[in-house]
């Protein structure tokens, strides 16, 4: 769970810094623009699979840095 909870977090920040967009994120993502909302705002926490697509999402968009 303390995993999940860093990998939230990551995307928060992510989010934050780079004004990335709520939508882009769940386009990526596959979900809804409110599934992204609520896993930022900590009422969701996205299953095993998403949390994999956060990853390459965070990876990615890091080396394009």
């Amino acid at each position: 769970m303390e995993k999940e909870l860093q990998e939230l977090k990551e995307l928060h920040q992510f989010y934050l810094y780079y004004d990335y967009k709520t939508g882009e994120i769940a386009r990526e993502l596959n979900v809804s623009t409110r599934t992204v909302q609520r896993w930022l705002s900590g009422k969701a926490i996205p299953s095993e699979e998403k949390l994999k697509q956060i990853r390459k999402l965070l990876n990615k968009k890091r080396r394009n840095l």
